[in-house]
C-alpha cells in the first residue's frame, strides 16, 4: 500500500464514528506503522541510526505534502507521530 493510500485510510478511520473507539485506535496504530515501514523501512534497525537526519526529513516532507490535502491533517500527523511518541489517543471520541 502506498503512502497516499495509507493517509487516505487514516482520514477515513478518523471520520468514521460507527466503529468502536478502541477498534479505530488499533486500526490507526496499524496504519501508522505501515506508513513508517513505507517511508523509513530502516526504522528499528541498525541502519536507521546511520541515516542522515536530512535524508529522514526529506522522506517525511513528501508525507507532509500529502497530509496537507486533508481537513484532518492535525489528527493525521498525530497518528503518524504515534510510533515515535507512543502518545495516547485521548482525543479520539
Amino acid at each position: 500500500m502506498s503512502v497516499p493510500e495509507i493517509i487516505g485510510q487514516i482520514d477515513e478511520v478518523l471520520k468514521d464514528r460507527r466503529a468502536p473507539r478502541q477498534k479505530r485506535i488499533e486500526e490507526l496504530q496499524n496504519l501508522a506503522m505501515r506508513c513508517w515501514s513505507e517511508v523509513i523501512p530502516e526504522y528499528g534497525t541498525e541502519a536507521f541510526r546511520k541515516l542522515d537526519s536530512t535524508e529522514v526529513q526529506q522522506r517525511w516532507t513528501c508525507v507532509r505534502c500529502e497530509v496537507e490535502k486533508y481537513d484532518t491533517k492535525s489528527q493525521i500527523l498525530y497518528v503518524l507521530d504515534w510510533p515515535a511518541s507512543s502518545g495516547n489517543f485521548y482525543w479520539m471520541k
